[in-house]
């Protein structure tokens, strides 16, 4: 007789990418504490690159489809100025520079397969529809003059796409709000991880390049 053990099960398609952390911070299904990739592994961020560090180690450890969306490298662009500029950026973040996405996780077990967790992003297969413009408003203004931009380079479906993240150049705080990389993971999903492979993620940190671009 199968027993199955529990089962919790979550799915965002999220237009535009804006809400996809704000949908997930909301949701109380997912069990446990909530991390994300920017700080797991170095909850202290003692300088802004920390950040993209972080994500780099931490992107193909713990996102499941992570050899869809080949994180190529990262570079300091320069500090915002003037609202303009943070106009320009932002709108560089949505369609049609870059597709739609979402997350979803699933977490479960039962007495054929054992234990489960997986996390990945979800991508339109049109992803390149209009955006909301309330969205890019609200983004811009999660962004302040004299925060810094920081390019991250990635590639989907044999495209290169230039993507900007915002840092908060006094506590090197990453802008998470509307970052398609900013969705939070269940902690039970990086400790199940963890387990799996037996080891520590600190321990990923020499077999996972960090690949820095000037």
């Amino acid at each position: 007789m199968r027993t199955v053990l529990f089962l919790v099960s979550i799915v965002f398609n999220i237009v535009g990418t804006a809400t996809a952390n704000e949908v997930f911070n909301r949701c109380d299904t997912l069990p446990s504490a909530q991390m994300d990739l920017f700080t797991y592994g170095s909850p202290s961020i003692g300088t802004s690159e920390m950040n993209f560090r972080n994500l780099f180690r931490n992107f193909p450890i713990y996102v499941d489809n992570a050899n869809e969306i080949k994180l190529l490298y990262y570079h300091y662009v320069e500090t915002i100025k003037n609202k303009k500029q943070i106009k320009s950026y932002v709108k560089r973040n949505f369609p049609p520079y870059v597709p739609n996405w979402g997350v979803a996780g699933s977490q479960g077990g039962n007495s054929d397969i054992g234990e489960f967790s997986t996390w990945r992003f979800t991508i339109e297969q049109d992803p390149f529809q209009t955006i909301d413009e309330d969205i890019v408003s609200k983004m811009m203004r999660e962004v302040k003059i004299g925060y810094e931009v920081w390019e991250v380079v990635f590639k989907l479906w044999d495209t290169t796409y230039h993507y900007y993240m915002f840092v908060n150049a006094k506590t090197q705080a990453i802008v998470k709000w509307g970052n398609i990389f900013g969705a939070n993971i269940p902690q039970s999903h990086i400790d199940f991880i963890n387990r799996k492979y037996k080891r520590d993620a600190k321990k990923h940190i020499e077999v996972v390049p960090i690949l820095h671009h000037q």
